[in-house]
């Protein structure tokens, strides 16, 4: 039975870091802005491309064929930001002009959502429901 609908198996933080250096980032709180063309500098894509048996082995099957296939920038921080939203980590992404161009920046943010939402939180308040 898969603990979640897109991993048969939790990503560690290890696969997390491998993935993370594809990016050019040093660990998962790293915190400096990244760009598409940044990528293409560092080769995120060739460099993920190396990683694919490794990532198959903790996506679902089906799963693994759509993200992991033919990948390009998008699909590269589409596999980012589902290894670290594991670990409550967020890329989220700003347009900003740069040199009088729209580019979108993506930085990795650490994200206490998943804490706060805590179905134990709705007990505390006494809510009852009841069906007659």
């Amino acid at each position: 039975m898969p603990k979640n609908q897109l991993f048969k198996n939790i990503p560690d933080l290890q696969i997390v870091q491998s993935v993370l250096e594809a990016f050019g980032l040093e660990n998962i709180e790293d915190t400096r802005l990244f760009t598409k063309e940044h990528m293409i500098d560092v080769e995120t894509v060739q460099k993920l491309t190396t990683l694919i048996p490794t990532l198959q082995e903790y996506y679902l099957p089906c799963k693994g064929k759509i993200y992991l296939t033919d990948l390009n920038e998008k699909k590269c921080i589409t596999i980012l930001r589902q290894f670290i939203k594991i670990h409550h980590y967020k890329c989220i992404s700003h347009e900003k002009s740069i040199k009088g161009k729209k580019q979108a920046t993506y930085r990795l943010l650490y994200s206490e959502e998943d804490y706060l939402k805590s179905p134990m939180s709705h007990e505390s308040q006494g809510v009852v429901v009841s069906f007659d």
